[in-house]
């Protein structure tokens, strides 16, 4: 019998000190200082005009239209001047409208508003839905109004076609595109398939 309660005791005092050593020896989380440690690459981006620089940063909200979207970045940056804009570094967007399409966007780098959910896009953007691709140097998407608006160097190939032009303004709701040119005498290229 006491050798049973010595048993006992021995592999209380073992679960006590495993306890201890599990839940004490573990890394602990260390607060770096920014001031003193410039090895870090986004830490030595910080300057005055920057307040703070994000990686892995997800944005997501909708509109009273149905329309939701998701934004995905590498990094964000935020500025003390401009607290409600986050300029953002590879850049992919999520779309999905309310009849059940979805629009995917790629971009190198935009702005995103915080308080009014719009966007700028900038730099090798791509917008793809379905079989549909548009390349264009800038894209502006406005949540608000359930409109994309893409500009410079625009190129559109579908199954339908290809074009060419300068603006393409895409009305998500009515799934309408209106198609510009920026110079008047300038004509929108278009190639229909059979």
């Amino acid at each position: 019998m006491k050798k049973n309660r010595v048993i006992q005791f021995s592999l209380v005092i073992a679960i006590i000190i495993l306890f201890f050593t599990t839940y004490y020896s573990g890394d602990k989380d260390e607060i770096i200082d920014a001031n003193k440690n410039s090895s870090t690459e986004n830490a030595s981006k910080l300057t005055k005009e920057t307040s703070n620089i994000i990686e892995d940063v997800s944005y997501a909200g909708s509109n009273n239209k149905g329309t939701f979207f998701e934004i995905n970045s590498a990094i964000a940056e935020l500025k003390h001047e401009e607290p409600n804009l986050s300029r953002l570094q590879d850049v992919f967007v999520v779309i999905r409208l309310k009849n059940l399409r979805i629009i995917h966007i790629k971009a190198d780098a935009g702005i995103f508003n915080k308080v009014t959910n719009d966007s700028e896009f900038f730099g090798n953007v791509k917008i793809t839905e379905q079989d549909n691709v548009i390349t264009c140097d800038n894209l502006d998407f406005y949540n608000s109004k359930n409109l994309l608006q893409a500009y410079n160097n625009v190129t559109y190939t579908g199954k339908k076609g290809d074009l060419i032009a300068d603006q393409v303004l895409v009305d998500l709701l009515n799934n309408e595109a209106n198609i510009f040119m920026f110079e008047k005498g300038d004509k929108v290229k278009a190639k229909y398939k059979n």
